[in-house]
């Protein structure tokens, strides 16, 4: 339980600290939400190391309430100060949930959670910063980027190869080669046509189930 207090903390922290950032040094708004959006993910990847998944999930319980409340309440502007429409920040802790619900091998959790926070969060920095001028282009009315999809494949390729050769102590069977390509593209996909922020659900539980096929 103290180890699932000390995340609860360390998540209000950065919280706070992006609250901070939003007002004082008034950044982007998608700048904001995205610094919640990596530290917060990159932290919960890691979680199931130290942190027992019922707690993962009443976490993930407490984040889904909190962003629902603060969506009406609006303590916490940088979490949802996105302009367009989206549910993102309450389908993440949903996506936690679902994640943790499986409780998977902790590897394998935290290569499901860098897909969403690390590498959809850098597509969208990339995308945001540079994708007026590299293959700008719209889904169901969601901008989106050729650079910002480029990035989120290279990212992914590199977490699903980390991840894997962690969980296997340096040992990499052959017939998990073609997987370094065939999940991220599909994963690009799901990143393109999951809009409205699903993609924070869809990327966990799509990388889960086929990484389960192997």
């Amino acid at each position: 339980m103290l180890n699932a207090l000390i995340a609860a903390v360390v998540i209000a922290v950065i919280l706070a600290l992006s609250e901070v950032f939003w007002k004082k040094a008034h950044i982007k708004d998608e700048l904001a939400r995205k610094f919640v959006h990596i530290t917060c993910g990159v932290f919960i990847a890691f979680l199931p190391f130290w942190v027992d998944y019922k707690w993962i999930m009443l976490l993930a319980v407490g984040f889904v309430v909190g962003n629902a409340i603060n969506r009406y309440v609006d303590v916490f502007h940088a979490i949802h100060s996105v302009r367009r429409k989206s549910w993102g920040d309450v389908l993440f802790g949903v996506g936690v949930f679902a994640l943790a619900l499986f409780q998977p091998d902790p590897w394998i959790f935290a290569i499901c959670m860098l897909q969403v926070s690390l590498a959809d969060g850098l597509a969208a920095l990339v995308g945001v910063t540079y994708g007026d001028k590299h293959g700008k282009y719209y889904l169901f009315s969601q901008p989106k980027s050729v650079i910002g999809s480029l990035t989120f494949f290279l990212t992914s390729i590199v977490i699903l190869v980390a991840g894997l050769i962690a969980d296997s102590y340096f040992v990499m069977p052959a017939q998990l080669w073609p997987l370094f390509i065939m999940l991220p593209l599909a994963l690009v996909c799901v990143e393109n046509i999951a809009v409205f922020g699903l993609d924070n659900l869809a990327l966990p539980l799509v990388t889960l189930f086929v990484l389960s096929l192997f």
